[in-house]
């Protein structure tokens, strides 16, 4: 399986990575979401562990000495054996059966956690895909720019040379050409930089290319205030209380008595009649037990239980708070960053519009390359803004879809 599954991802290098395809290796690849399954082992053991102190124990001793002879005397046997074996039932232990519901309820916090590790897994990818859709959209755009720029350096040396234009403006579209050239150089940088943050956070060995394009999707923000409450961080949270209040109620245990049953068979060598023989028997009961005073530690338990519960209880409703005005900050982006789109969409069809005229007009005589190179750069600008309120789009729809799962 595994083999197959870095064959596939090989052939993903080859192709380009989806999205789809990025949050799948990520799953599967990420620290974090490896050390939540061992934690989900961890307490599944400490269930069998706390399951123990409801089954039967059963101990065995055997131990031999042998006296020097001034020690062996009268009905002393000089070589002295005796072994014990010993079986003890617990029929009413609280704290053991507490103990036991708060291992089971560990073991769903862990589960929780898990899933809320996945949903956070999962947003970074998207984060870091959407990123680096928008970066290679300005290295394309920046390499559209850069044509636009020796286009007029060219034009301005022909018009230096038939003296039309003073040499400042010749020194100026040198320097915006140079500016151009570094802000290229720049934005591919940037864009392999993203690159390697992107293979790091995926775990792999090499640096996959992004496959496909930011595009519009209308949210569904209908019910989002209504499913706040299956955010996987606060499930967590909610969970966490849970457990502090169990553990009170493992505290609460102590003041319980114990009952258990034993038995057990039993020998040791002893002088009988003059002759040395091994003496053998069993014992069977019950034995009860109950702490009347432990110097107030009991109480000073519960206690610390009960605090413990309290700062559960605020820290719960703390991130209530900030999660509801995180949710409310996103449904609001949202809502701005549409009308932006739709702004910069009508702004897109005017620059590709006045593109369009310009190249007609200069096809005709009747424009000049200068204005063709404006309508050029205008309309790669627009462009520009309007990949970068995309991405600012898709990931404000991806924190939503965080909030809301």
């Amino acid at each position: 399986m595994r083999l197959l599954f870095f064959l596939l991802i090989s052939f993903f290098w080859a192709l380009g990575l989806t999205l789809e395809q990025a949050v799948e290796v990520a799953i599967k690849n990420h620290t974090s979401l490896r050390l939540s399954f061992l934690e989900i082992q961890k307490a599944e053991e400490g269930i069998r562990r706390a399951r123990a102190g409801i089954l039967p124990q059963v101990n065995f001793s055997y131990s031999y000495t042998r006296l020097s002879q001034e020690l062996a005397f009268g009905f002393t046997p000089r070589n002295r054996q005796s072994y014990n074996l010993e079986a003890e039932q617990t029929i009413f232990n609280k704290a053991v059966f507490e103990g036991l519901k708060l291992a089971k309820d560990q073991r769903e916090l862990q589960e929780l956690i898990k899933e809320d590790t996945l949903r956070e897994v999962e947003f970074q990818t998207k984060q870091l895909f959407y990123a680096l859709l928008y970066k290679r959209e300005v290295v394309r755009l920046l390499e559209e720019n850069l044509k636009y720029w020796e286009e007029n350096l060219r034009q301005t040396e022909g018009k230096f040379e038939a003296g039309v234009v003073p040499k400042v403006e010749l020194t100026r579209a040198r320097a915006q050409l140079e500016n151009a050239r570094a802000q290229l150089q720049s934005a591919r940088t940037d864009y392999q930089k993203g690159l390697e943050d992107f293979r790091a956070f995926l775990r792999l060995d090499h640096s996959p290319e992004p496959q496909g394009s930011l595009d519009y999707r209308p949210p569904r923000t209908s019910e989002a205030q209504d499913n706040l409450k299956n955010n996987s961080t606060l499930k967590v949270a909610r969970k966490n209380l849970e457990v502090a209040e169990r553990f009170v109620e493992v505290q609460k245990s102590q003041y319980y008595p114990t009952l258990n049953f034993f038995a057990n068979y039993q020998g040791n060598t002893a002088r009988v009649g003059g002759q040395t023989d091994m003496v053998d028997g069993y014992t069977f009961g019950a034995r009860l037990n109950y702490r009347i005073f432990d110097g107030f530690g009991r109480e000073a338990s519960m206690a610390q239980a009960r605090i413990d519960v309290f700062k559960q209880a605020e820290n719960l409703k703390d991130l209530e708070q900030r999660l509801k005005a995180e949710l409310s900050k996103t449904l609001e982006d949202i809502r701005s960053l549409q009308v932006q789109i739709r702004a910069l969409e009508a702004s897109l069809e005017f620059a590709r519009e006045s593109l369009r005229l310009s190249t007609e007009r200069y096809r005709f005589g009747v424009a000049t390359q200068l204005e063709v190179l404006d309508a050029t750069n205008t309309y790669n600008a627009t462009l520009q803004s309007y990949y970068l309120t995309l991405f600012q789009y898709n990931t404000a729809l991806a924190r939503l879809e965080r909030l809301t799962q």
